[in-house]
């Protein structure tokens, strides 16, 4: 038996899905090519002449049985090139995601459910992978659930959420990988089973803003493209999420540079937050759900940690889990 497998990662096979020829894009023109775009004709003309090429891996057998996976994506180092690149342009070692929350730095945790179409019609949002756009969450008004069946979602009288855990899709969604930030007064919504909740836990170093600062980099975000495999017709992260390398500061003031941008976004638009729906409230009868929601605005205030910047929050209050 071989001791040695070889993958071959071609992304394109000259066709399109209904079958008509798929030609190369001039990038300085943005125009069609005459020439078909067909990578697994190259990488098998590669492979045949011993040649060396990109998305071509020779991965030995004990490995591909330790790890359990036989899938050529997994493989393809092209995709950890860029987190290999920025950690060496930032001076810093690399750390997964597994041994973060192994070293109990974060917590990391699924959603809650889903409930049935016959039963989205209350007050308490419920969000799906496809609401997880652009570092927000996004409350759609056909998708709201009722006190009871929050709580049996929640397996509680809470969602168990706090103001500045992080969500990604971690199944059957293009978006696994793209993340939002819960911010004071959005904890009280049910989650899609098919999520992940990054938390942290030990803010020696790390701090939620620098969290979601190193998984908004593109070349961590190109890594959940090889851990994303295809279940059947759907994407799935399954326990390979732990794999996903990110920038380990090298002290807590560093990682607060990194972030300030972040920091500085996120408590402007939370301040924000709070002071819009304080005036709608007394008349949140009158509004849709996208306004104003059955959830009271926790009192804000920046992480556990974190080193205040501006814009100021205000002071002599905590950040609150929902109730």
């Amino acid at each position: 038996m071989a001791s040695h497998v070889v993958f071959l990662n071609p992304r394109t096979c000259g066709i399109y899905k209904n079958g008509a020829p798929r030609f190369k894009t001039d990038p300085a023109t943005g125009k069609r090519t005459s020439l078909i775009d067909n990578e697994l004709a190259d990488a098998v003309e590669a492979y045949l002449a011993g040649t060396p090429a990109d998305g071509i891996c020779n991965i030995p057998l004990h490995d591909i049985y330790e790890r359990r996976v036989l899938v050529p994506t997994y493989y393809d180092e092209r995709y950890n090139a860029g987190i290999s690149a920025l950690l060496k342009d930032l001076s810093v070692d690399g750390v997964t995601i597994g041994d973060l929350v192994d070293e109990a730095t974060i917590h990391v945790r699924a959603g809650h459910g889903s409930p049935g179409n016959d039963q989205r019609a209350g007050h308490i949002p419920y969000l799906k992978v496809s609401d997880i756009r652009g570092l927000r969450i996004n409350v759609n008004p056909t998708n709201l659930v009722t006190d009871a069946v929050a709580r049996r979602l929640w397996r509680g009288p809470s969602s168990g959420l706090q103001a500045w855990d992080v969500l990604t899709p971690n199944r059957a969604s293009s978006n696994i990988g793209e993340f939002a930030m819960i911010l004071p007064g959005e904890e009280k919504v049910v989650l899609t089973k098919e999520v992940f909740v990054l938390r942290v836990i030990d803010y020696e170093v790390w701090d939620a803003f620098y969290l979601l600062w190193s998984l908004s980099l593109q070349a961590v975000r190109e890594q959940w493209r090889r851990i994303a495999l295809m279940q059947t017709n759907r994407e799935d992260c399954g326990d390979r999420y732990r794999e996903i390398i990110l920038p380990m500061p090298p002290s807590k003031e560093w990682a607060q540079r990194q972030s300030e941008a972040f920091r500085a976004y996120f408590l402007t638009i939370a301040a924000a937050k709070q002071q819009f729906l304080a005036s709608v409230r007394g008349a949140s009868s009158l509004y849709i759900a996208t306004v104003v929601t059955d959830g009271v605005p926790s009192p804000l205030e920046a992480p556990e940690g974190t080193i205040r910047t501006e814009p100021s929050v205000p002071s002599g209050v905590a950040a609150s889990e929902d109730s």
